[in-house]
C-alpha cells in the first residue's frame, strides 16, 4: 500500500505570523478601549462635577435666603448692639463671647484662599415669634417668666433681648420643660449636664416686663459656616470652631469637588446696588453696614478628579472672583474646572424695617 506524503498542519513560520497578527489586534483594541474609557471617564466626571457644582450653589442659595429669619421685629433688628454666647465643649474648652456681632450673613475673606460664608437664623416655624416676658429678672440667673410656652421644648435655645433692639441679647439653653404657673410660663436654664450654653456664672443682663424671647434652635447648633476644605464644600459650626480652624476633621463634608468659593456682599447706600468684598471696612461689620446689606454674590469653582494628559481649555471666572481663582484655575491645566455664579437676595433682611 503507497505511503500519503501530504502533511497536515502549520508550519513555525505561519504559527509566528498569526501569533503576531493577533497581538497587532489585541493592541489595537485596547488602545481603543483604553480611549474609549477614558472619554466615558472625561463625560461622567464632567457630569459630577456639573451636578456638585449646582448642588453646591443650590445648598448655599437656600441658606443664604433664609439668613435673619426669626431676628428682626418691626423696629429692626432685636440683637443689634450683639449677642452674649457662652457655650461648654467638654474637652475642648469654654467658649465665651461677649456681645458678639449677630449677622445673619457674615463672609470671611479668605485672602488668596476661598472664602467663608457664616450664616445665623432662628429654626422655628411659626415659633419664631418673641414672647413677652412678663417679670422681672431680679438677677440673670434668675427664671424667665413669659406669656406662653410658643412651643417651646427642653433643650432649646432662647434668645432674651429687647424688643427695640436696644440691650445686648443673651443666649440660654432650656434646661428643664416651660412650666406653666398660671401667672405665665417658667423658663429654667440652669447650667450643668445637658444644657452646655448655660454659663455657671451668668452674663451680666437681666431682662424685665416688656423684653422679648425667642427660640433660636435645638440645641445641636448655634449657626452655619460654609467653607471649602479638602476639596469638599463643608460646613462647621462658628460656635464650636474659630474661623481660622476649620480643618477636614473638625467639620462636615457636603459637597465633593469643590475646590473653590468666593462671595461678595450687595450694599444699597443711596438708592444703587454696589458690591463690596468682606475686606477693609466690610472685614467686621457693625449694625449701620450690616443694615446695608441686600444681597451676597456668591461664585464656586468645582474640578474633575481626572488627571488629562494633555492640558485642556481653561475655564472662565468672572472678574469679581479675583486673581486667587484665575490662578488656582491656571495652577492646574490639566483638570477640567467649572465655574457657577448667582446672586441671592437676603430677603428677611430686605423686608426688615
Amino acid at each position: 500500500m503507497g505511503r500519503n506524503s501530504a502533511q497536515r498542519g502549520l508550519t513555525l513560520v505561519e504559527l509566528l505570523v498569526g501569533l503576531a497578527t493577533g497581538l497587532v489586534v489585541l493592541l489595537v483594541a485596547s488602545q481603543v478601549m483604553q480611549a474609549f474609557e477614558g472619554q466615558k471617564r472625561t463625560s461622567t466626571g464632567g457630569n459630577d462635577s456639573q451636578t456638585n457644582g449646582a448642588l453646591a450653589v443650590y445648598l448655599l442659595e437656600q441658606e443664604i435666603r433664609m439668613a435673619g429669619y426669626g431676628l428682626f421685629g418691626p423696629e429692626g433688628a432685636y440683637c443689634r448692639n450683639g449677642i452674649n454666647i457662652y457655650k461648654n465643649n467638654g474637652a475642648a474648652g469654654e467658649v465665651v463671647m461677649n456681645a458678639l456681632s449677630l449677622v445673619p450673613a457674615r463672609i470671611i475673606d479668605g485672602g488668596d484662599g476661598a472664602d467663608s460664608i457664616v450664616l445665623m437664623r432662628s429654626d422655628g416655624a411659626a415659633d419664631a415669634l418673641p414672647l413677652s416676658i412678663v417679670k422681672n429678672m431680679p438677677n440673670p440667673s434668675s427664671i424667665v417668666t413669659v406669656g406662653s410656652d410658643g412651643g417651646l421644648q427642653e433643650g432649646d435655645l432662647v434668645v432674651l433681648g429687647d424688643r427695640g433692639g436696644n440691650k445686648v441679647c443673651t443666649v440660654m439653653q432650656l434646661s428643664q420643660p416651660p412650666k406653666n404657673t398660671g401667672n405665665g410660663v417658667n423658663l429654667v436654664h440652669n447650667s450643668g449636664n445637658g444644657s452646655p450654653y448655660n454659663p455657671k456664672d451668668p452674663f451680666p443682663v437681666a431682662y424685665v416686663v416688656g423684653d422679648i424671647a425667642f427660640r433660636y434652635g435645638d440645641g445641636t447648633s448655634f449657626g452655619r459656616r460654609f467653607s471649602v476644605r479638602c476639596d469638599h464644600l463643608v460646613e462647621s459650626d462658628p460656635v464650636d470652631v474659630a474661623d481660622a480652624a476649620v480643618t477636614c476633621a473638625n467639620s462636615t463634608p457636603m459637597v465633593a469637588q469643590v475646590v473653590d468659593l468666593q462671595a461678595e456682599y450687595g450694599v444699597v447706600d443711596g438708592g444703587a446696588l454696589t458690591w463690596r468684598s468682606a475686606t477693609g471696612d466690610w472685614a467686621a461689620l457693625d449694625a449701620d453696614e450690616t443694615a446695608q446689606i441686600r444681597a451676597i454674590r456668591v461664585g464656586v469653582v468645582t474640578r474633575h478628579p481626572q488627571f488629562e494628559k494633555t492640558a485642556v481649555p481653561a475655564a472662565q471666572a468672572p472678574a469679581w472672583m479675583g486673581e486667587a481663582t484665575t490662578d488656582l484655575i491656571a495652577a492646574n491645566p490639566n483638570y477640567r474646572h467649572r465655574v457657577f455664579e448667582t446672586v441671592i437676595p437676603l430677603r428677611n433682611v430686605v423686608w426688615a424695617p
